[in-house]
């Protein structure tokens, strides 16, 4: 025995095998579809923070230095 928690709506189910229910591991294939259109929409994106790494600073910085020396010539 399988037993679960839908991760969208929380409700718990319990199978035998999971070719039982095909949209695990969501109860239903309406839950399934729900979070598909939430990945599609973009809701679950990672948050960005205001400060970069040091290395994508680093980064930056050697690409306007490159810009800056192509302007020059």
């Amino acid at each position: 025995m399988i037993q679960g928690r839908c991760p969208l709506c929380s409700k718990t189910f319990t199978i035998a095998k999971l070719d039982d229910l095909p949209s695990f591991p969501f109860c239903s294939d309406r839950c399934r579809l729900i979070d598909l259109g939430r990945w599609i929409d973009g809701a679950y994106a990672i948050p960005v923070g205001s400060s970069a790494s040091p290395e994508a600073e680093d980064e930056a910085s050697a690409a306007e230095r490159i810009a800056d020396d192509d302007e020059s010539d």
